[in-house]
């Protein structure tokens, strides 16, 4: 797995021109020439199961109504954690072999976000289209384990390590989107905990508590990218943070774990690794995205090809190189 993503990041990565909505964008015609259909404003509420036990649909809400859709199959990409502890029928979640999938794997670290506002052009401000992990210590296994025993407001103060990016660095059609601004992201691996005794008081009004230990983090964050940008000082507009409780809300990930189950050994063992796949103990419910093969976009990516190569009974691994070799030949002639 590593040797896949190592291989994957040298080759160079791909930015969305317009930007990440652009995928969805360019997806949603395909999926509905081929007969589907996208709701938005319908979250799932529950997975339908019928007297057999067998998935056949799903509960969605509209407005404060409840409508059930029916179909022969059910594909999930909200998680395991989410498919199995809420969206399944209670009988459901203590079928043996759902309690033996979600006894092998835990949620993974939450994450703290920082988006910034730039005054200034990609080639004002000299931003780099390189997506940069800062390590502050070279034994990551002691300093984060160090760093997540402490309290939220001694931890800020030893962060281990930060991903930090300029995504419209990244896009050639950001100029002329959004001419004289600029942006960048910075993720914190964070611990859930610190921020769990605001998780029932309601979203954007939170006490001053919550506002303070957000506003320490985006504060050290911006610290480290003023540091090692110095050109951007001064250049700074406006800078906004989002803690795991604004993960959980936004994405629907539990505890705040944008990248669903953790990778730990537990997630890395082989019985795990053979009981995390598409194919769930309930009958027509599939598992998709993230959590059946690993993290990231590419981990998601993958996760789909192997559910639809699955619910398909073929090897679309095999179809896509097949496609490949008649794309490059079409090329060369």
């Amino acid at each position: 797995m590593h040797a896949l993503l190592v291989d994957h990041y040298i080759k160079g990565a791909f930015y969305p021109r317009g930007g990440s909505s652009e995928i969805a964008f360019h997806t949603i015609p395909v999926i509905q020439r081929a007969g589907g259909a996208v709701l938005t404003r319908a979250p799932v509420q529950s997975i339908l199961l019928d007297s057999a036990g067998k998935a056949c649909g799903v509960t969605v809400k509209k407005g404060q109504e409840l409508v059930n859709i029916h179909c022969p199959i059910v594909i999930s990409n909200a998680g395991l954690f989410n498919t199995y502890e809420y969206l399944l029928p209670e009988k459901a979640r203590c079928l043996p072999g759902v309690k033996r999938q979600l006894g092998m794997v835990r949620p993974g670290l939450s994450m703290f976000s920082v988006f910034i506002c730039l005054r200034g052009t990609k080639k004002d401000l000299g931003l780099p289209s390189t997506n940069y992990y800062i390590y502050f210590d070279t034994d990551m296994d002691t300093a984060m384990e160090h760093y997540l025993s402490l309290p939220a407001d001694k931890a800020v103060e030893h962060m281990p390590v930060l991903f930090i990016a300029f995504p419209s660095a990244k896009d050639p059609s950001w100029e002329d989107r959004f001419s004289g601004r600029s942006t960048g992201v910075v993720l914190v691996p964070t611990s859930y905990e610190w921020f769990e005794e605001w998780r029932d008081e309601p979203q954007g009004k939170r006490s001053s508590g919550y506002e303070t230990l957000k506003s320490s983090f985006v504060e050290a964050a911006l610290s480290v990218v003023l540091k090692l940008f110095p050109q951007l000082e001064g250049k700074v507009e406006s800078v906004t943070g989002g803690s795991p409780l604004t993960s959980q809300f936004y994405l629907a990930a539990p505890r705040g774990a944008c990248y669903g189950a953790d990778h730990d050994l537990g997630r890395l063992h082989p019985g795990a690794m053979a009981s995390m796949r598409a194919q769930s103990p309930i009958p027509n419910l599939y598992l998709t995205g993230q959590d059946v093969f690993t993290c990231g976009l590419m981990g998601a990516l993958q996760g789909a090809l192997l559910c639809s190569s699955a619910i398909l009974k073929r090897n679309l691994y095999s179809d896509l190189q097949k496609l490949g070799s008649r794309v490059q030949a079409q090329k060369k002639n």
